[in-house]
Formats: structure tokens, C-alpha cells, sequence
């Protein structure tokens, strides 16, 4: 199931990367189209707009899941190794918290949107509002369950400051 887990979040986290390669290539584009032919590409600003929270948002399990956030644990580190342990514990059920808070108010929103065939941009160019906000819902619920994982797992390792796939990395 680790393995399993780890594939599932840097499948996430590369096709975010995809889509970076995909919006730049778009915007060079965009870009030629409107300064070499007089003819950009409509829509630019609303495929950005959508790309750029997809990849920010397909990118976040996996950064959480790597521990690749800014971290300052000036006052964690003073302290004797349970404590670090639960300190570590109890940032990760805030950040579940936060994540289950976020995935509960998008329920509505994405209701509206399937109701009301919400879209963004403008007339010229459509984008439906509903995937994006299926997508973020998932996303979330994905990513207070690898809160709770690294919660759970600083419970019950002697540093809870390690990389959760470290002990598999070194088989």
C-alpha cells in the first residue's frame, strides 16, 4: 500500500509538472501568435487561470507528503523526543483539519456550478466551472489523508522528523 500511496502522489505531482510544460508552451504561444501574426490565441488567460490551480493543487499531497514545506522548528527541536513527536502529530491533524474544512465548503460551490452550468472566462472562451471543482474536492480529501498519514506516522517513529518513505527508500 506504500508504494502504492507514494505512486499515487508523484503521479499527481508530475502531471502538475505537465501541465507547467503545457501552460508554458501555451503562453509562448500566445505570445508569437500575437506579436509575429497579429493573432493570439483566445482563451490564453482562462486556460492559465484553470492550469495554474490545477498544478498548485495537484502538486500539494505530494509536497506535503515529501515534507518539502517551509518548516520552523526552532521550538520543536528544544524539545525532549514525545514531544516532538506529538507536536508534529497535532500540526498534521490541524493541517487534515484544515484540508476536511476546505474539501466541506467546495461541496456547495460545486453543487451550484453542476446546477447552474457555471463556467469561467468570458464569452469568447468557456471553461466549465464543475471538473475544477470536482477536482479540488478530491484533492483536498486526498490531502487531509496524507495529513493524518504523517500524524500517525509521527506517532509511531522515533523521529518524527524524517521522511515518511525514508525507511522504505533504503531497501
Amino acid at each position: 500500500m506504500k508504494t502504492g500511496v507514494d505512486k499515487l502522489l508523484l503521479g499527481l505531482h508530475i502531471t502538475g509538472a505537465i501541465i507547467s510544460a503545457a501552460l508554458a508552451v501555451l503562453i509562448v504561444y500566445d505570445v508569437i501568435g500575437r506579436l509575429a501574426f497579429n493573432r493570439p490565441f483566445s482563451g490564453t488567460a482562462e486556460i492559465a487561470a484553470v492550469a495554474l490551480v490545477f498544478l498548485t493543487y495537484l502538486q500539494t499531497p505530494h509536497a506535503i507528503h515529501k515534507q518539502k514545506l517551509l518548516r520552523v522548528t526552532a521550538l520543536v527541536d528544544r524539545l525532549p523526543e514525545m514531544g516532538r513527536r506529538l507536536c508534529t502529530a497535532f500540526a498534521y491533524c490541524l493541517g487534515a483539519t484544515f484540508f476536511i474544512a476546505i474539501a466541506v465548503t467546495s461541496w456547495e460551490p460545486l453543487q451550484v456550478a453542476l446546477a447552474t452550468s457555471e463556467f469561467f472566462g468570458s464569452d469568447a472562451f468557456r471553461v466549465p466551472a464543475w471538473p475544477l471543482r470536482i477536482f479540488t474536492l478530491v484533492i483536498w480529501i486526498v490531502t487531509a489523508m496524507v495529513c493524518l498519514g504523517l500524524a500517525i506516522h509521527a506517532l509511531r517513529t522515533s523521529s518524527s522528523l524524517c521522511d515518511p518513505s525514508d525507511e522504505y527508500d533504503q531497501h
